[in-house]
């Protein structure tokens, strides 16, 4: 087959309309509807799911990835081994926990530190989950929500986390929205996934 330069753009916009389904269609995510789309953003209702989280040493969270990977790997109570599932949830402070604030990861973002956090695999509670052997690690239930979501592709560094939470804060203020909680990036694709067919999203909990 030989590929013109007239057929290169078709083949790009066949993979960007793929970009949704090839690198997650197999990985588990957790339950959601859209219930609303705005200008710069959609409303999703999410059901409730379980992570399991832990702080991060840097703002690329390597280390904190790989000890919530051993958990999946086996290092539990029972050595049970758990599926991968999407997103990666990144966060700067407190995300996911309620605060009442003016302007809404996971990616909780900052010079360094934070949390990360895996989705548990849906349909399993918290007490059907073996316990981390890491005392670092905290397993936790998100109850059902609200959410606000601007989505975006490329690299999530810290310029697009910056701008894209900036947009979507914007927005939501613009609307008049009540804010619940701060700012949560959410990664869906493994780091070899090409940047312009990778899924970022920027999550802020509203009332």
């Amino acid at each position: 087959m030989i590929i013109t330069a007239l057929s290169i753009p078709l083949l790009l916009a066949a993979l960007w309309i793929m970009s949704d389904y090839l690198p997650t269609r197999n990985i588990a995510m957790p339950s959601y509807r859209v219930i609303e789309t705005k200008n710069g953003y959609e409303i999703r209702s999410y059901d409730p799911y379980v992570i399991a989280e832990t702080s991060m040493a840097s703002e690329s969270g390597s280390s904190g990835f790989k000890e919530l990977f051993r958990y999946l790997s086996g290092d539990n109570a029972g050595s049970a081994e758990l599926p991968m599932t999407t997103p990666v949830l990144k966060s700067a402070g407190d995300a996911g926990r309620k605060l009442p604030m003016a302007a809404p990861v996971l990616k909780k973002g900052g010079a360094g530190g934070g949390t990360i956090a895996f989705v548990m695999p849906p349909g399993l509670r918290l007490e059907q989950l073996p316990q981390p052997k890491s005392s670092r690690i905290t397993l936790r239930e998100i109850p059902g929500h609200k959410a606000a979501i601007v989505r975006f592709s490329g690299v999530a560094d810290a310029e697009a986390v910056k701008d894209n939470t900036a947009n979507l804060l914007r927005n939501l203020q613009r609307d008049g929205a009540s804010i619940l909680s701060m700012p949560t990036t959410a990664l869906y694709n493994p780091p070899w996934t090409p940047p312009f067919m990778r899924r970022n999203e920027i999550v802020v909990e509203i009332e």
